[in-house]
């Protein structure tokens, strides 16, 4: 088909260290056509000489919003979205490890989005490309929020976070990142709630519901996997997300078709 445009649909996918951004970015991957993953990590952050340091623990605090280069990921997503494709200078390495899904499920998904792919096409002559973008602190600032099209976030119990948090030793770099003593209760968590609070009613970053705000962030889809000590299957959670992200490309192709 001649001339076939493309669009870039960015989907954030944010929430504090161990919450699973990761493992359901991955997920989506393995699902959504023509899909990438842009990391929010170590290429992402200021020289460790740059950092602010926790004078209680005397340790560099890795969690500030002052430990990001802003000015690089905006770039990095600017880049993305007009390209399609990942710089080759932020490749990174995650390991989801092994979470399963449930593979028929799975293959249902796959087939409805091909569907969805060739309805594009169809419809508007597009071809859209979804790059998934995870990160603990991709709602903070205004020149990322604005580069992304979907916002989703994950919200789990302390106890949980933490929990994971002590049994994960993961890579910072070249080298193998375990917490110092403290760091997790002094630096980590305080942080991810002071820099979530203007994301929920009243403050309220554990409990609160999204608060949709034209000056902060709108359209927050809010993913709660453990509620009252209730586990949601993964698959469950990957199922919300694609019934969000399907509804968006649907949008897309009558938008573009009809000139809205």
């Amino acid at each position: 088909m001649a001339n076939i445009k493309t669009k870039v649909i960015l989907v954030g996918i944010g929430g504090v260290s161990c919450s699973g951004k990761t493992t359901l970015a991955e997920h989506l991957k393995n699902i959504l056509p023509n899909s990438v993953v842009v990391h929010q990590d170590v290429r992402d952050l200021q020289p460790e000489e740059m950092l602010p340091t926790h004078q209680g623990l005397n340790t560099k605090n890795w969690d500030s919003p002052g430990s990001i280069d802003w000015v690089q990921m905006v770039k990095v997503l600017q880049d993305v979205k007009c390209t399609g494709s990942i710089p080759s200078d932020h490749v990174s390495g995650h390991d989801t490890g092994d979470i399963p899904i449930d593979d028929n499920r799975a293959v249902v998904w796959k087939a409805r989005f091909e569907d969805l792919e060739r309805d594009c096409l169809v419809a508007a002559n597009i071809k859209v490309i979804w790059v998934l973008v995870e990160g603990f602190m991709l709602y903070w600032n205004q020149d990322v929020i604005r580069q992304l099209d979907m916002r989703i976030f994950l919200r789990l119990p302390e106890y949980v976070l933490k929990e994971r948090r002590e049994m994960r030793d993961g890579p910072l770099g070249q080298a193998t990142w375990i917490d110092p003593e403290g760091y997790w209760d002094d630096i980590c968590y305080p942080e991810y709630i002071k820099k979530h609070k203007n994301l929920f009613e009243n403050g309220d970053v554990e409990h609160g519901a999204p608060r949709d705000s034209e000056d902060w962030v709108t359209g927050l889809l809010l993913i709660e996997p453990e509620v009252k000590e209730k586990k949601v299957d993964t698959m469950d959670v990957v199922e919300v997300c694609l019934e969000k992200i399907a509804s968006h490309s649907t949008v897309v192709a009558v938008s573009d078709r009809t000139g809205y």
